[in-house]
Parts: structure tokens; C-alpha cells; sequence
């Protein structure tokens, strides 16, 4: 429900604020007085498309802020579309457009997309009016209060699974016949890359040992050298350092008993004349290894070219073309026993939509089953709000589509994941005429009392199905007396579980609010604003429902029956 609303600059709306109750909530107010504009303000929240023209004279922005406290199961649905909640259930939605025509959308304080905020607020607010109406129980969102009415969640997710799985299944049927009819060339092609690089026998070890390699044998000449210059250096005559290094050591080896010092410099020298003489070993060993061998290197650089050219072709480094080996070992070995596989395929694909038609089919007869009740529910409903030439009914079509895999009734039908029914709900506004769309026919008055038919009889059926707060808006057009009564005691049965708002012009359905909001316009340094005020006291009350009934001229007898009205819409909500 909503506790808390703020809007500023819209239209001729400086700044209003308000704390709606958990019940009913009427607006009421002079005709342009501005009470649309808190319907606009909800639409807006709730991702209607915002306009700069709707922002107030000499504003550079307009806002609007409302505070929701959500049930526990749709503050779940929240954590789940990402909006982080705290364990108070409350969400904060804040929307801002301004003159240039960039506005943002916060959710408790996390900026999200219009298109976010629409997801969230399906499930937390309805708004009943002309266009809301229209949009929401035509197609496809009718069938949602129908599955809603008639109790089909586990039939839908059954049949959404098993669309998911047969166009799994579709494609990779899709794959492999794409794979089938390219087989010859693909077969071709897999063959020749896996003889080639099966041919090169490659190792990802050798690429490194090559280059390694290959700069010894270019540099062999220098090597042989080098090497060879060292060695006599350090071992090759008396002269050398190993020779000198010797000789030190045997001019301090008398001394080494005796002084502790020397013994240490002794044995420093005997560790430099051991590491001295690896040092030639190895110099020695790299100059007998080093040969200058033109054939092996001409070997060595037409390996490394063929190496850096499959890596080129199938991957930047050999384990890259070792894995496309593998892989194109795999395809050729698939497409081998195509037509096994395809058969499997095909297998599984058919079985896949079966499953699908039969999940589909089931909850198309339930769907059928529900229509009947459902209609014969809002039907009653209807009656009682004085439109008892009003005929309703409730249609399930298909959708002819080409090319299409299901067959209904000998014709091609569309499908999805939600089924193949297309729902539709006809009116006859009188007797003996043919039903027809009801959004062709019905007026904008008609049309909230029969999104009221709707709300009654689904809230009937399942109590907690509702949103948490429903808008209805012109839902007295066209009524009065004892009609307005019956609106007025139907809005307080879905307030008993849900907050309601309504905007009236009547007092018959004023008097059964339990939270009362009065909305008129006040001239101040040479502009118009709108104001909103809660009417608290009942006498306040009994003077705005007195005003309702008596227009300008207010008179005790007005305010006589405006206090009876009152009175008998408060009775009315008493439990008995």
C-alpha cells in the first residue's frame, strides 16, 4: 500500500502531500479542480511516458515520490528483479522529467530504466481508468487476471518449461541440419585441417626448444669462440686462473693449523678453484656441442614457419591448434554418423513438443473451464452496478500463423511459452445486440465499472490475488443514486483487503471512504494552484459530501442528508 505521496509541479500542483489510509480513499473536489492530477502523478510512478509539457509554469522540473509497504511475497519479487529491500518491506519510487526531456527513476535509491520500474509496479499498483482500462483487460493481460482467477501458476509454469525445452531441442536440430546440408564441403574441409595438423605432430613443448636451438646455431661461430677463450682462460696452462687460483692455496696452506683466519681464506679459495673448474667443464662441454650445421638450421626454421602458420590458421599458440584438432575431430566424427544423430535429434525434438502441446492443451481447457465461471462472476457484478443490459462474454481465440508447428481445428495457430489461447472480452451494451470488443464500444465510465465487475469478482474468488493498491478513476460516470451506492459498497468489499483510491463526483460513493481527500484551486500572486487536503473531522466531511449534494448553495437539509449518506457508508463497512 501506498503511505506516503509528494508531488511537486505538475500542471498547476505546486506541491501537495499526503499519508493515503490502508483502506478506501476518496478524492473529491469542484470538476477541474485538479483531481486527475494525482491519478497522473500515480501513472507517472508507475511508468506511464512522462512529458515536459505536464511540468508547472516557470518549474524547471516536476517530481513525484510516493513510500510503499509491501507484503513479504512482493517484497521477494522485488529482491528477485535486483531492488534491494530491507526487512521493514518498505520501497521508496522516485521519478523526476525536466524541461529538457531527461528525467531519472530511483528505487530506493538505486537508479533503474522506465522499462524496470514498469516490472516492478505491475504486481504493487492498478490504475482503472480510461486508457488503463482499455490496456488492461484487453489480449494478453486479461488472460493474466483469467489464469489469475482460475488458479492455473503450476499449469503455466509447466507449459513455459516445456517451451523452453522443445526450443532447445529445436535447435540444436536446427544445427545439425544446418551442419547436414553443408556436409560434403564441411567434411571436406574438417579432413584436410585434421590431416594437416595431425601431419605436424606438434608438441607444445618443442616451439621453445627450437628457438633455442636455432640461436645456437646461428651464433655457433661466436660461441665456439667465446667458449673456447674462456676455457684456456681458466684451465689451459700454468697461467691459467685455476693454476694461479692453485697456487694461492698452497702458499696459505701451512698457515691454515695455525691461524684461524688464514684457514678461512683457504677454504674461501678452495670453493672458488671448485666452482672455477665446473665452470670450465661446462664451458668445455658447450664448446664439443656447438657445431656449425647449416642443414639442421634451414630444419629448424622451415619447423618453426610451419608451426607459426597453423597457429596463424586455427589459434595463437599450439595448444590453441591442439584444441582445434581435437574439436574438428569431434564434428567430423559427428558428421559421419549424421544421420544417427539426426534421427535422435528429430526424436527428441518431436517428443519435446508433444510434451509442450499436451502442458499447452491442459491449460487450455482449464482456461476454458475458468471463462465460464469467471463470466458468469463479473456478469453478476455487472447487474448489480446498474448494467444489467450489459452483456459479457468471454472469448478464447487462436492466432493463425504460417509456417506454424501446431495444428488446431486443421489450421496452422500461434504458440509461446504462456500457451495459445488469445483471450478477449466482448460487451453487448443492450439486449439482442451482437457482442463486440469492449474497448470498441464502451465509454470510459462503462469501462471502470467494468474493470470494478473484474476486480469484485476476482477479489470474491481468491481475496489476495488484488495488487496491493488499486486506482479507479471515473468509475461514477454516467450513474447516480441507488446505483452509486452499490459502486460506493463494492469499493469498500476489495478495500477490505486492498487499498483503494478513487477519484468521485458523488456523494453516495464519498460518504463509504474511511480516509476522505478534498482538492481545490486557490488563486495566489497571480497563478493558479492546485491544493489537497484530508478531510479528518466529520463535520468537515458531512460539509464536503453537503457541498457534492447541494452545489454552491449549501443547506441544512444538504447537510442533513450528506450526514445520513455518511453515516449509512460507515455502517456499511462495520463488521456485523
Amino acid at each position: 500500500m501506498i503511505s506516503y505521496l509528494k508531488v511537486r509541479n505538475l500542471a498547476i500542483v505546486e506541491e501537495f502531500a499526503i499519508e493515503p489510509g490502508s483502506a478506501l480513499n476518496v478524492l473529491t473536489g469542484e470538476t477541474g479542480a485538479g483531481k486527475s492530477l494525482l491519478i497522473d502523478s500515480l501513472e507517472f510512478l508507475s511508468g506511464a511516458r512522462g512529458s515536459s509539457d505536464s511540468i508547472r509554469s516557470g518549474a524547471e522540473k516536476m517530481s513525484a515520490e510516493a513510500i510503499f509497504h509491501l507484503p513479504g511475497e512482493t517484497g521477494q519479487l522485488m529482491a528477485v528483479r535486483g531492488i534491494e529491500m530491507d526487512e521493514s518491506g518498505e520501497l521508496i519510487v522516485r521519478r523526476e522529467i525536466s524541461t529538457n526531456g531527461r528525467g531519472r527513476v530511483l528505487l530506493n535509491g538505486s537508479p533503474v530504466a522506465v522499462r524496470d520500474l514498469v516490472g516492478a509496479m505491475e504486481s504493487i499498483i492498478e490504475i482503472h481508468g480510461q486508457n488503463e482500462s482499455h490496456q488492461r483487460i484487453a489480449g494478453q493481460s486479461f488472460r493474466e487476471l483469467l489464469d489469475q482467477y482460475g488458479g492455473h501458476r503450476d499449469q503455466i509454469d509447466r507449459t513455459a518449461s516445456a517451451y523452453r525445452s522443445w526450443g532447445e531441442a529445436q535447435a540444436q536440430l536446427g544445427e545439425l541440419r544446418g551442419a547436414v546440408r553443408d556436409r560434403e564441403l564441411r567434411l571436406d574441409l574438417l579432413k584436410y585441417q585434421i590431416d594437416e595438423i595431425g601431419k605436424a605432430r606438434l608438441d607444445p613443448a618443442e616451439e621453445e626448444e627450437l628457438r633455442t636451438e636455432r640461436t645456437l646455431l646461428t651464433h655457433s661461430g661466436e660461441i665456439l669462440t667465446a667458449t673456447a677463450g674462456s676455457f684456456m682462460l681458466l684451465d689451459e696452462d700454468d697461467s691459467s686462473a685455476l693454476a694461479q687460483i692453485g697456487r694461492a692455496r698452497s702458499l696459505l696452506h701451512p698457515l691454515s693449523s695455525r691461524i684461524e683466519s688464514v684457514a678461512g681464506m683457504a677454504e674461501e679459495l678452495e670453493e672458488i678453484r671448485i666452482r672455477l673448474q665446473e665452470l670450465s667443464r661446462s664451458l668445455s662441454a658447450m664448446g664439443d656441442s656447438v657445431r656449425h650445421d647449416p642443414r639442421r638450421l634451414d630444419e629448424i626454421e622451415d619447423r618453426l614457419a610451419l608451426i607459426e602458420r597453423l597457429k596463424k590458421k586455427y589459434g595463437g599458440s599450439i595448444e590453441e591448434v591442439l584444441r582445434h584438432f581435437q574439436k574438428s575431430s569431434e564434428e567430423l566424427e559427428q558428421l559421419n554418423d549424421h544421420e544417427m544423430a539426426l534421427a535422435k535429434l528429430q526424436t527428441a525434438e518431436s517428443k519435446a513438443f508433444d510434451s509442450y502441446a499436451d502442458a499447452a492443451g491442459n491449460l487450455s481447457e482449464r482456461r476454458r473451464t475458468a471463462s465460464a465461471e469467471f463470466q458468469a462472476a463479473i456478469q453478476a457484478e455487472l447487474d448489480d452496478l446498474a448494467m444489467e443490459r450489459t452483456t459479457v462474454r468471454l472469448e478464447l481465440t487462436t492466432l493463425a500463423a504460417r509456417d506454424s508447428r501446431l495444428m488446431l481445428d486443421g489450421r496452422e495457430t500461434a504458440f509461446g511459452p504462456e500457451g495459445y489461447d488469445r483471450i478477449e472480452i466482448l460487451i453487448a451494451p443492450n439486449r439482442g445486440e451482437e457482442p463486440r470488443p469492449m474497448q470498441k464500444i464502451a465509454s470510459g465510465g462503462e469501462l471502470s465499472r467494468i474493470q470494478l465487475a473484474i476486480a469484485a469478482a476476482l477479489f470474491k474468488h481468491s481475496p489476495h490475488s488484488a495488487a496491493a493498491t488499486l486506482v479507479f478513476d471515473e468509475i461514477d460516470a454516467g450513474i447516480g443514486g441507488a446505483v452509486a451506492e452499490v459502486v460506493g459498497r463494492k469499493l469498500r468489499e476489495l478495500a477490505a483487503a486492498n487499498q483503494v483510491i478513487c477519484v468521485t463526483h458523488l456523494p453516495q460513493i464519498a460518504g463509504f471512504g474511511s480516509t476522505h481527500f478534498r482538492v481545490w484551486k486557490e488563486d495566489s500572486a497571480g497563478h493558479t494552484r492546485a491544493r489537497i487536503a484530508r478531510l479528518d473531522s466529520a463535520e468537515e466531511r458531512v460539509d464536503e459530501i453537503a457541498r457534492m449534494l447541494g452545489g454552491t448553495s449549501v443547506t441544512e437539509s444538504a447537510k442533513a442528508h450528506a450526514r445520513e449518506l455518511l453515516e449509512r457508508g460507515q455502517a456499511a463497512s462495520q463488521p456485523a
